[in-house]
């Protein structure tokens, strides 16, 4: 039992000695960040433990908010950078499919508090661990423009990654499209429900429904990008729900 702890940190050490080496390169230019990088055997189970889970959660928010991604942004487009998201994710999991899409998911909410309707008066609980000014920055930051139809409105499209990121996480664990589509419908019915200022919204359910259809294609190839999956398709009550949005975070609901 003494020599596990030493092939643990012998692995670990192994592990981080080949993930620095590959991270080393073509750090000067935005190539890196849109390509998938290879990984030693195994080193993706690393990232459950909750030290790592925590670091790339961090760093995933650090990504977004920085500099390099609003170049990606700027010279790629919204869709190519929601790429560079899930890229980011999976590179720094060593490509741990799940890890990184939930990752992707956390580092993409557009909420600081969420409030719950309960009687008399209403519960607010935090959904980030990053200051006011950190948090504003990446908010300001999420792709915004990723559909035809997007709205002229400040916020845009910014909140669709976030359903599109955990649909494609709860479709992928589960090994069925059909499961994203119930929690996605289930979570909805209940934004309309029981959360403050939430409302149904069909474009919400579209970017669950596409991003259902991208964790299931991960199954076979993990290798799929969002931006084969986020495509143009009719949402019914798409301009009254998202003046809704707009108007709920104008008025303060984050």
């Amino acid at each position: 039992m003494k020599l596990l702890p030493v092939i643990f940190s012998a692995v670990f050490c192994f592990f981080h000695t080949s993930a620095g080496q590959t991270e080393g390169k073509n750090t000067d230019t935005l190539s890196e960040y849109l390509n998938f990088t290879g990984a030693p055997p195994l080193s993706c189970l690393l990232t459950y433990f909750p030290p790592f889970l925590i670091q790339h959660g961090v760093e995933m928010k650090s990504f977004i908010r920085s500099k390099t991604f609003k170049r990606i942004r700027k010279r790629y487009g919204d869709l190519v950078a929601a790429d560079a998201v899930y890229i980011r994710a999976m590179n720094l999991t060593n490509n741990n499919t799940a890890v990184a899409l939930l990752l992707s998911a956390l580092a993409c909410f557009d909420h600081r508090l969420v409030g719950l309707k309960v009687p008399i008066f209403s519960l607010f609980f935090p959904l980030s661990d990053e200051s006011e000014s950190e948090f504003a920055r990446r908010v300001a930051n999420l792709p915004s423009k990723l559909y035809s139809d997007t709205p002229p409105y400040s916020s845009g499209d910014r909140d669709k990654l976030q359903h599109f990121f955990g649909s494609a996480f709860v479709s992928f664990i589960f090994e069925s499209e059909g499961s994203a589509d119930r929690v996605g419908t289930f979570v909805e019915k209940g934004e309309d429900a029981f959360i403050v200022g939430g409302v149904m919204d069909d474009r919400d359910m579209r970017a669950n429904t596409q991003g259902g259809a991208f964790g299931t294609a991960l199954l076979e190839d993990n290798r799929h990008l969002p931006s084969e999956f986020i495509k143009f398709e009719i949402a019914s009550d798409s301009s009254d729900s998202c003046k809704m949005y707009d108007a709920n975070h104008s008025s303060g609901v984050r």
